[in-house]
């Protein structure tokens, strides 16, 4: 069981995703006593996203699940307690990321960070290129923009 809860979170990156995850979550918590002896993922089809349910029910099949009820409510409360701790950074970006970039700079984050953040995106056309960061209190502006107005700001300086 220890890595069952990475299996069932590793696409996950953006708090939108997380979101999605935290309901589908919230409604297996809702089935595990309901629907008979029924595997959890038998019981889920046509009630949460069919990613998160075809995932369970693989993890169900290998055994790497909780068999009872029981374990198996307690299993998806501590996901849904370790997910809601896990750090967001926030990340303003000119474009909308795809999912390689995302696997990329969660990756990045990871090894620079020791753990594991989930990206809150926010798209402003008006950064020309490269990104601002807000992780933890800290604010890093890596914006061509920001440079661009820095350069200025020297140059003026040193013309008046």
């Amino acid at each position: 069981m220890e890595d069952a809860p990475d299996k069932l979170t590793a696409d996950v990156r953006t708090t939108e995703e997380l979101n999605a995850l935290l309901a589908d979550i919230e409604e297996a918590s809702r089935w595990v006593y309901k629907g008979g002896g029924k595997p959890l993922g038998e019981k889920l089809s046509g009630k949460v996203s069919e990613g998160f349910r075809q995932k369970l029910a693989k993890l169900e099949g290998s055994g790497a699940l909780p068999s009872s009820a029981k374990e198996m409510s307690d299993f998806l409360k501590n996901l849904e307690k370790t997910l809601e701790k896990t750090p967001v950074l926030k990340l303003k970006l000119a474009f909308l990321p795809k999912a390689e970039l995302l696997d990329k700079l969660s990756d990045w984050v990871r090894k620079q960070a020791g753990k594991r953040v989930f990206f809150d995106i926010e798209v402003k056309e008006d950064i020309i290129g490269g990104c601002i960061f807000e992780y933890e209190g800290e604010y890093r502006d890596y914006t061509l923009g920001a440079k661009l107005e820095s350069v200025l700001e020297q140059e003026i300086r040193r013309v008046t």
